[in-house]
């Protein structure tokens, strides 16, 4: 009798089949739900850590970043099953760049891999689900939770800091120190009363001194979310906007509450610009970021404002460039200064000129499926480098990036490309279910680079 091979000792035995690989897949109404459940965490999850954290439960820097992590695990979960191969190559490029840069400066950068995975997660899924209705019923959600919440918080303010103590919050993950509030027993972060001398902007007779930060637990991101809202709300059909203007009034509102100057100016840019033939703005669009930034070194040489207003802060963030080295402007250059309200300084120190400029022109290829995409494309380019001449990270936040690169997504793809992508997904499940295996691996599953879509998915 031979020897007995591995073989021979499995043959006949009755142990457990491999489970597959591949867990089985979600229906396309369970993937809406947990979409809509997803975005509504980007906008409550510092809410409900700020809250804990003021029941004594101690939230530094460690549990925001977990939170954070599993938010992302969940996004790409939801995803993981049709990631296009483009997507996946534009994020090994990304991530193999800013991995690079750590080396050469010999100093990791969690963030800078953390604000490029944002936009690349959240435009994917916006792509999976490709619904404008889906967008508008869970954008009406956040909408009513955002504004409830900063009327309580207008009407109420000794109640809400008790509840949240936004200061304590900040102080604990690093950033403020609660020794610099402006007044005894102040429990909202420092930004949330304007100063002495400065005072609101915008009804300051009603409202007083204090900034509305809503969830957001800060007044600069609640006034971002107004101008997503805003820029979301005019990229729809005039007699739509009339007939359902709830993005507008509430984008108006949340404006207001926060006192967001940023948000007034950008306003009144977003409607003259609505007003020009899409022609024009299609053209003027991808050299935009180009005449902001010209614009910001322009008033930096020109100018010698040092307040703490949009010109202040222009020149604030064009000094720092002008004394940008070489390796600086490759983002090569360790170790790398904070650039607190500098976003250009900050984003070209992190990533680079020349990866800037190829991030920025990717977002011109990608198709939009309408001329409401398109719309939506130029806002949102306004949206940010106008950010980065005045501020510093805050376009890079989750609570309103996660937001923003899901609308980007959704209007990439279309309603009419999602409803057939639907009907695909559910014909594609019912194989996967049947055989998870062949449905997940088999050459075709997803093909990129449609013609009037972000991604289409086809069946294989």
């Amino acid at each position: 009798m031979g020897p007995t091979t591995t073989r021979d000792m499995y043959q006949g035995s009755r142990l457990p089949r491999a489970a597959p690989l591949v867990f089985p897949p979600l229906n396309f109404t369970q993937f809406t739900r947990l979409t809509g459940a997803l975005l509504v965490c980007c906008i409550a999850y510092l809410t409900v850590l700020s809250f804990l954290n003021a029941r004594g439960v101690r939230i530094g820097t460690a549990q925001v970043a977990l939170v954070e992590v599993l938010i992302y695990v969940v996004c790409l979960g939801l995803q993981m099953r049709r990631i296009p191969l483009v997507t996946v190559a534009v994020t090994a490029w990304v991530l193999t760049w800013i991995v690079f840069t750590w080396l050469i400066r010999q100093n990791i950068d969690p963030k800078s891999m953390r604000d490029m995975l944002i936009p690349l997660l959240f435009i994917g899924l916006g792509m999976q689900n490709g619904s404008v209705k889906f967008a508008d019923r869970v954008l009406t959600l956040i909408v009513l939770i955002v504004v409830a919440v900063a009327i309580f918080e207008a009407a109420f303010l000794d109640i809400y800091g008790r509840i949240f103590n936004p200061l304590s919050f900040y102080g604990n993950i690093g950033g403020i120190r609660e020794s610099a509030a402006m007044y005894g027993g102040q429990t909202l972060t420092l930004n949330g009363f304007r100063p002495e001398g400065i005072g609101r902007t915008l009804l300051p007779m009603v409202l007083g001194v204090h900034r509305t930060s809503s969830t957001m637990m800060e007044p600069v991101s609640l006034g971002n979310l107004g101008v997503i809202l805003l820029a979301w709300g005019l990229t729809k059909p005039r007699k739509e906007m009339l007939q359902y203007p709830v993005f507008l009034l509430s984008a108006a509102l949340l404006i207001v509450l926060a006192d967001s100057r940023f948000g007034l100016v950008m306003g009144l840019v977003f409607f003259i610009a609505r007003i020009l033939p899409l022609a024009v703005v299609r053209r003027l669009a991808p050299v935009s970021p180009v005449m902001i930034l010209a614009c910001v070194l322009l008033i930096t040489l020109q100018t010698s404002a040092v307040s703490d207003d949009i010109l202040g802060r222009v020149r604030q963030s064009g000094t720092a460039l002008l004394h940008f080295d070489a390796l600086m402007s490759l983002g090569l250059r360790g170790p790398l200064p904070g650039f607190g309200d500098m976003g250009f300084a900050y984003v070209i120190s992190r990533f680079g000129i020349p990866v800037c400029m190829l991030l920025t022109f990717g977002l011109f290829l990608v198709p939009m499926a309408d001329t409401r995409g398109q719309w939506f494309r130029a806002f949102v380019v306004l949206y940010i480098f106008s950010n980065l001449a005045i501020s510093g990270t805050s376009i890079f936040a989750l609570k309103t990036a996660g937001i923003l690169w899901f609308l980007f997504g959704v209007l990439s793809v279309g309603e009419r490309n999602a409803q057939s992508a639907e009907s695909d997904r559910s014909r594609l499940d019912g194989i996967a279910n049947q055989n998870p295996k062949s449905a997940f691996f088999q050459p075709g599953y997803i093909s990129a680079g449609s013609t009037d879509a972000g991604y289409r998915m086809r069946p294989p």
